[in-house]
């Protein structure tokens, strides 16, 4: 079974604002689901024939 990237890219993105809106920030977390959507971004760009974060690519 093939994993949706982009609906996994959708849901980090929707927790992570959920933690940047929260009162009190928990950097520890905030950092490892950037980390986590760095990952996703470029497997979806990787699947697209993309590699790295060079737009000249």
């Amino acid at each position: 079974m093939k994993r949706d990237l982009e609906a996994d890219y959708a849901d980090l993105r929707a927790r992570l604002q959920a933690l940047q809106a929260a009162p009190v920030k928990d950097f520890a977390k905030i950092d490892q689901l950037i980390d986590e959507l760095e990952k996703l971004q470029l497997a979806i760009k990787a699947e697209h024939g993309l590699q790295g974060n060079n737009p000249i690519e």
